[in-house]
């Protein structure tokens, strides 16, 4: 009977070869791990580590008896199972993982909860008793705290549950993919959630008595008032998790039952999309590069808080020429820094705020500026004057779709005909959860799910795919997002329209002669893709 062959891990580390006998090794070429099987809970997580898991791109699927199933891209590393073995006290059986959901599971699994013995040792130390205020300052006083950034380290013992807590958090909400962590007292408890793909998730439950502590740190951590507690504050901090740089935004505010904290993530050292990345893609993504080939004029990205806006300006920006163009972003604050692009960040106590520094960047001799939002008068008609005198402006505005940041720019105060003879065009979007594949089944659209998306009869026969749930989406049957985009162009009838204060019906008409597609025609298109499910799609852009 034949044995798997010898890793390749084993042959170049110099070790002699491993028995292989029936008993010790895989037997031929062991069969897939099927993931969809592995049901919640069930992952032996407390019983190998994550760094062992790591090493041996291993992940432990489940436990029966005294058996240890173990998902290994290598199956036939007879070192790897012996080690695993020996700090289990189990006897593993290999499967095969491709190395991809091996890493995958592991930042999902290990990610999804504070370890054990970090609440563990939260929970006793603060059984505070009876009769002590823990929002009292003088009641933390003796906590150890690190501090970041420049400050001063008090040479205290790092090892307080309080510190490993906050940096056990932040790390899990990095390889989650968390853009923020909520720290919020409430009543009974200090509830802490992720939010993840657009969605708040609860990922621990700490004691009230924690709650003053852990504020405390992030406080002196983001270089904020430890000592105010009634007025909102924010600040910021830099760490390290591994080999990852990241940016942690802090906002605080008093609520009913003590101040919250929320912790804006943004990871460093990932890469910048592209537009094809973001789903602009088809005949939107050319009409917008087309735009972004205009030497000189003004390009408008719309959507409400958290539509992705600020990801499709930094798209726009890397399809740009960046070693011939002097590129100036004008932010508030600056999410990313990459090569090539000068960025300034508005600090209002400072004076500096984005109609200064847009005047002051007019001086600097630019071919292309970022604005990061349109939010007053003064700095509409600064954007409209550059985009007039030979510099291409790309900025973002709130608005609920393309033709109405056009009349929201005009109600700012800009003249119409100064509009009209800037506007290249406008980019409107949303952002919705992209069906997992790893769990995508067909799906049978409801009636009122065809009705939000048009309620064509086409649709009833079209294949439309939903996410089962499985271990890799947390049963959510989501992992990740996509945008859904109009992308309106502005032609020379329409331009000649707008300098003419038209209604918002009579806009739209000439758009859609132009050709501009809505949202949800987007998201329809993306649905029966499978890239998205109607109810995502319905969830979006549905509207009254």
């Amino acid at each position: 009977m034949s044995s798997a062959p010898v890793s390749e891990s084993s042959r170049d580390s110099g070790r002699e070869p491993a028995p292989e006998t029936a008993a010790e090794r895989p037997e031929g070429i062991l069969p897939a791990f099927d993931w969809s099987v592995l049901k919640p809970g069930e992952a032996a997580t407390h019983i190998v580590p994550e760094f062992v898991a790591r090493r041996y791109l291993a992940f432990p699927a489940r436990v029966d008896g005294r058996k240890l199933t173990m998902v290994m891209s290598d199956p036939g590393d007879y070192y790897a199972i012996r080690s695993i073995e020996a700090r289990s006290r189990m006897e593993v059986i290999p499967a095969y993982g491709n190395e991809r959901d091996i890493l995958n599971a592991i930042d999902v699994h290990y990610s999804s909860s504070m370890p054990e013995a970090v609440v563990e040792a939260i929970d006793e130390q603060y059984a505070v008793p009876a009769g002590i205020d823990t929002d009292d300052i003088t009641a933390i006083r003796d906590i150890p705290l690190v501090f970041e950034q420049g400050a001063e380290d008090d040479g205290l013992d790092g090892d307080s549950p309080v510190i490993r807590a906050i940096d056990s958090l932040i790390a899990q909400a990095s390889k989650a993919r968390a853009t923020d962590i909520h720290i919020e007292p409430m009543e009974s408890r200090v509830r802490v959630r992720f939010r993840i793909d657009g969605f708040l998730q609860e990922v621990v439950s700490l004691p009230p008595a924690a709650h003053g502590a852990l504020l405390s740190r992030l406080k002196i951590m983001a270089g904020m008032d430890i000592a105010e507690r009634r007025r909102p504050q924010d600040g910021h901090f830099g760490v390290r998790v591994g080999t990852t740089n990241i940016d942690v935004r802090a906002a605080s505010t008093d609520t009913v039952h003590g101040e919250m904290i929320v912790l804006r993530i943004l990871n460093k050292s990932l890469k910048l999309f592209s537009l094809d990345d973001l789903g602009l893609d088809g005949r939107g993504g050319a009409d917008l590069k087309k735009m972004l080939g205009a030497p000189y004029g003004i390009i408008l990205v719309a959507g409400p808080t958290g539509a992705g806006k600020t990801t499709t300006l930094y798209a726009a920006l890397n399809e740009l020429d960046h070693g011939r163009l002097n590129i100036l972003t004008i932010e508030d604050p600056v999410e990313y820094r990459f090569e090539g692009v000068n960025s300034m960040q508005i600090n209002e106590k400072a004076g500096l705020t984005f109609a200064s520094l847009l005047r002051a960047t007019l001086r600097m001799d630019p071919d292309v500026i970022l604005v990061g939002e349109i939010r007053d008068s003064e700095t509409a008609r600064i954007a409209i004057q550059a985009a007039l005198t030979g510099h291409l402006v790309l900025s973002s505005v709130h608005a609920n779709d393309a033709i109405r940041s056009i009349t929201r720019v005009i109600d700012l105060g800009v003249e119409p005909f100064l509009l009209s003879s800037a506007l290249l065009g406008v980019v409107s979007q949303r952002m919705v959860r992209k069906i997992d594949p790893h769990c995508a089944v067909s799906h049978t659209p409801s009636e009122e799910e065809i009705a939000a998306m048009g309620g064509a009869d086409s649709l009833r026969d079209a294949d439309f795919m939903h996410g089962e749930g499985c271990y890799f989406c947390s049963f959510t049957g989501y992992h990740g997002r996509t945008g859904l985009f109009e992308v309106l162009a502005a032609s020379e009838t329409f331009k000649g329209l707008i300098a003419r204060s038209p209604s918002h019906n009579e806009l739209a008409e000439q758009a859609h002669q132009d050709g501009y597609r809505t949202i949800r025609e987007d998201g329809v298109r993306k649905a029966q893709q499978g890239i998205t499910t109607p109810v995502e799609v319905m969830r979006s852009v549905y509207t009254i």
